[in-house]
């Protein structure tokens, strides 16, 4: 879906225009960067070892956040974003992004322009187009959970922990109904409501259960763009597959 709005728009020319657009309105994207053999690390994973790790720790089951759990999580998000590592925040677009725009001010979306970052070589994402293999920033899962302002709960006769949040984790966020590919009115309206509630001591963290619960308003929201996804890339594999043959003939 990306792809087809970007070509539709004639007024972006450049990457730098595509990459503007694209996180004025909080869509993911990557960006890829072909490193030199010397700055290519020996071995690629998909994310490299995180700077920062783990999440804003454990806590009971009747844990309630208050404003300053609420303000020790915007100082550990910010130790994040405000470093290298933010430029893949922006770089992620939804909720992450949006994150990143309330701590960092505006100003952040400047730097997926600028990138790669310093830690492109260190701590990447690989990006493989055909044969070919690129980098791109990348945050770790532990860097998205600080991010999301998440806790880890020991919950009895469950071997995995459970978790609550702030704010919705990335695939909590994916499967609302808020998500539609980019950041709508009705989700900086949901956004505002929510980040005045915490500060105002009516809101805590919750868990995966009660987010998904609580952000049914398109119930069909994410079946739709899974279908238009679907069709589109479709679309644009037949499209260049006619172009390549029409090109040989």
């Amino acid at each position: 879906m990306t792809a087809i709005e970007l070509c539709r728009r004639p007024t972006i020319c450049s990457r730098t225009d595509a990459i503007n657009h694209l996180t004025s309105r909080g869509v993911a994207l990557r960006t890829v960067y072909n490193p030199t053999p010397r700055e290519r690390p020996h071995e690629v994973k998909r994310v490299f070892s995180a700077p920062m790790a783990g999440c804003l720790g454990w806590r009971q089951l009747s844990f309630h956040g208050t404003e300053w759990d609420y303000r020790h999580y915007e100082g550990r998000a910010y130790e994040i974003l405000a470093s290298p590592r933010g430029r893949a925040a922006i770089l992620e677009g939804r909720i992450i992004w949006r994150l990143a725009l309330e701590i960092l001010g505006d100003d952040a979306r400047q730097r997926a322009a600028e990138g790669p970052s310093n830690d492109v070589s260190r701590y990447a994402q690989e990006v493989r187009l055909g044969q070919e293999s690129y980098l791109d920033d990348a945050l770790t899962a532990e860097e998205i959970d600080i991010i999301c302002g998440t806790y880890k709960v020991a919950d009895a006769g469950h071997a995995e922990p459970a978790h609550l949040s702030w704010w919705p984790r990335p695939m909590q966020w994916k499967t609302s109904g808020l998500n539609l590919g980019y950041w709508t009115q009705q989700a900086e309206q949901w956004f505002v409501t929510r980040i005045g509630n915490i500060r105002q001591g009516r809101a805590e963290p919750m868990s995966g259960k009660s987010w998904k619960s609580s952000m049914r308003i398109h119930s069909g929201a994410f079946k739709l763009r899974t279908v238009c996804d679907r069709e589109l890339d479709k679309f644009l594999v037949d499209k260049l597959l006619a172009t390549i043959m029409n090109h040989e003939q």
